[in-house]
């Protein structure tokens, strides 16, 4: 039988006593890159917790599954807020920026992740024991401009080349000694 270690919004989970892994990123027109992180961190590590943003996961993911109360949270983004701020201090968040796959024009693609990276990037300024680390393909829109950003105000952090290296970079920051809650 498997254990759950899934998150998924808007379910609530108390009592996490493993590192989160939080996977942040776009998810409207991106491609679906949440399965291939997930398999690949409970594979490298089965002991996280990860908490992803894509409620609809695939066949092999489900099993993983972590139940809750699904009514704790008023909304998606209250979810999303605890448990970034969760694995801020007691995991990692994982930011992955994949080029867009599908455009649109009626929303600009990544806006809420650039405005979250934003707001994570401020907040390691201030306080390096915040734990999150970038990853992308390199087609992320104005990455030279996040890159330049980074440079300023987070100068050890580097955007991992690979989703794989993204990933490796995550458990480390996740497994390395976890802050009392």
């Amino acid at each position: 039988m498997r254990m759950g270690k899934v998150i998924v919004p808007k379910t609530y989970v108390p009592e996490l006593t493993s590192p989160l892994l939080f996977l942040a990123g776009p998810i409207e027109n991106a491609p679906v890159w949440q399965d291939e992180a997930i398999t690949y961190l409970l594979l490298e590590n089965p002991e996280v917790v990860i908490a992803s943003l894509r409620w609809e996961v695939s066949a092999r993911i489900a099993p993983y599954l972590l139940s809750g109360d699904e009514h704790y949270f008023s909304r998606s983004r209250a979810w999303e807020r605890h448990y970034l701020e969760i694995a801020s201090k007691r995991g990692a968040i994982m930011f992955w920026l994949p080029q867009e796959e599908t455009h649109s024009c009626q929303k600009s693609y990544g806006a809420m992740t650039r405005l979250e990276l934003g707001q994570w990037i401020t907040r390691y300024k201030f306080d390096q024991s915040v734990r999150f680390c970038i990853g992308s393909d390199g087609k992320f829109p104005e990455l030279h401009t996040i890159q330049y950003d980074l440079q300023l105000d987070a100068p050890d952090k580097k955007i991992q080349p690979t989703l794989e290296e993204t990933c490796r970079e995550a458990l480390r920051l996740a497994t390395a000694k976890l802050i009392p809650p």
